[in-house]
């Protein structure tokens, strides 16, 4: 699947995109130092730090660092991708030259080990 990521696009809805797709790992975006998760109707291009941004395209087979680099890029923010392991979510710096599918198959894995359910993002 692919997620677009527009200008106008409110966080709140990219952050469920994503978690949708993607439900062992959590993306988080910020600006000024400050995660966004609780500004719901806050759009990507209220916080940018770009005046042209460019829209793009979110893949299963991009890597972490390669969609940091995409929010960095086009809109000049700064997003983390973490992966649950447990009741803990792990920033994934180490691993971020894997996959978004490797990432949330890690995540997927650990928790059936541990036999912990996951919870959808609701708005």
């Amino acid at each position: 699947m692919r997620i677009l990521v527009s200008a106008y696009m409110k966080i709140a809805e990219l952050v469920k995109q994503f978690n949708e797709e993607y439900p062992f790992l959590r993306l988080e975006v910020y600006h000024k130092g400050e995660e966004m998760g609780d500004a719901p109707s806050c759009t990507l291009n209220e916080i940018a730090h770009r005046k042209i941004l460019n829209s793009f395209v979110i893949m299963s087979e991009m890597k972490v660092f390669e969609i940091e680099e995409l929010f960095w890029e086009n809109m000049g923010l700064q997003v983390s991708v973490f992966r649950k392991s447990g009741k803990t979510w792990l920033e994934s710096s180490f691993t971020n030259y894997w996959s978004l599918e490797r990432q949330n198959n890690l995540g997927r894995e650990m928790n059936s080990f541990m036999n912990i359910e996951t919870k959808r993002v609701t708005l």
